[in-house]
């Protein structure tokens, strides 16, 4: 599938996302679009600089240097965007999920931090981010592997149950999925969502490459602590009755009660260790991505896809269930974006990156044709690429000029 409009749209645009060093980001980093000047966001840098080693693989240097990008400058501002976030790690091993050098989001988190707030920190992708640069220039000496371990260290101190093994959100400010049902809006440090743990996952194994290059024996620990992650999602998310993932819910409250020296409800408490938020969302598909589940497990999810047209629409995968009754198509005004249905290039890219793992060709390419007839339409239509997009309209929503994981369409292709 080839589109010359996507691609000079993509590379006309690319050159514009790079941003130099700026007082505190003292390293060249990578924006999600136009209109964005000096923030640096965690999960939109590591996608571009995904799409950007896709890019080279597939048209090679020469043909990206006529078109405004050099390879050095590539990985330049690759290498930036994680060493931006290392510098700004905190005492305790957290990294904050974004750095401002100007806005309402400036210094914010790491004040935050300093005042004893415990937000969510950097969205698990900081160790893939950190792999794919160093595999693409073959180079691991330019970071400090120590930060890493702390980081995800931080993750473990501070939002890990050990009652179901499962990973979960501070509260519902910067989970990426910014009005996923099963985290929004519900109580702080109640939800295990299945993207934060699947990506989590991919953190640990990202961590095992960079140990392994490095010759550090910490690997066998890092990898267990993987294995053991998987284990849980597996156990705890997978629903039996349904035939898909679900986030779950890991808050427990136990009423103090007693009668007549009788301490009530105490005789038999509860034996499971999480509840299902049996909410139908984008995410219930990664642990197709991740590689977590089995051929059977994946095989009973792709009904979901064909079943009916719940989730799979005109452009490509609803970020929710439209038989949910959360969903909604409004034009969301700012934060936070909607992801109750609207249509986002990451789960299009994710969903076809995991139906691919698991062999399912004709499926993942019946995703990828309808993401690249969405961003036609976009560019013939409306003449730019925008944030998310009605899923049967492939009507825009947000933010003209945003590339970030759009540019992941060029893998789909």
């Amino acid at each position: 599938m080839e589109t010359e409009l996507i691609t000079n749209y993509l590379l006309g645009k690319a050159k514009h996302i790079f941003k130099p060093a700026c007082n505190k980001l003292r390293h060249p980093f990578i924006v999600p679009g136009e209109g964005y000047m000096n923030e640096l966001w965690g999960w939109d840098s590591y996608w571009v600089a995904c799409s950007l080693r896709s890019m080279f693989a597939r048209f090679g240097d020469r043909f990206m240097e006529e078109h405004g990008i050099t390879r050095d400058d590539a990985v330049l501002h690759m290498k930036g965007s994680v060493l931006d976030f290392l510098d700004s790690q905190s005492d305790d091993g957290s990294i904050p999920s974004m750095l401002a050098e100007e806005g309402i989001f400036q210094d914010f988190f790491t004040d935050e931090i300093k005042k004893g707030y415990k937000h969510n920190q950097h969205a698990p992708f900081l160790c893939q981010a950190t792999l794919g640069a160093a595999m693409f220039t073959g180079d691991f000496g330019w970071f400090d592997a120590e930060k890493l371990i702390r980081y995800l260290e931080y993750y473990q101190q501070n939002q890990y149950d050990g009652k179901s093994g499962l990973f979960f959100w501070q509260n519902d400010i910067m989970i990426g999925i910014d009005n996923n049902p099963t985290v929004f809006c519900r109580p702080p440090r109640s939800s295990a969502d299945i993207f934060l743990n699947c990506f989590i996952y991919l953190e640990y194994l990202a961590l095992v490459q960079i140990l392994k290059a490095k010759g550090d024996s910490r690997v066998i620990r890092i990898g267990s602590e993987a294995e053991k992650l998987k284990r849980a999602i597996n156990e705890e998310m997978w629903d039996e009755r349904d035939g898909i993932y679900y986030s779950q819910d890991i808050s427990f409250h136990h009423t103090n009660c007693s009668a007549g020296g009788v301490k009530l409800h105490s005789g038999m408490p509860p034996h499971w260790k999480s509840m299902p938020l049996k909410i139908r969302i984008w995410a219930c598909f990664l642990p197709m991505y991740a590689g977590i589940c089995s051929a059977e497990h994946a095989e009973r999810m792709c009904t979901h896809l064909t079943a009916d047209d719940s989730f799979l629409a005109n452009y490509g995968i609803r970020t929710l269930a439209s038989n949910e009754k959360m969903y909604c198509l409004q034009n969301s005004r700012g934060n936070p974006s909607n992801w109750l249905g609207p249509v986002w290039m990451v789960a299009n890219y994710c969903v076809y990156q995991g139906l691919k793992n698991y062999g399912k060709t004709e499926l993942s390419k019946e995703v990828a044709r309808r993401t690249v007839a969405l961003m036609e339409n976009s560019l013939e239509r409306y003449g730019d690429l925008f944030e998310s997009y009605h899923p049967d309209s492939g009507k825009p929503f947000m933010h003209p000029g945003f590339l970030s994981f759009n540019m992941l369409v060029s893998e789909m292709m």
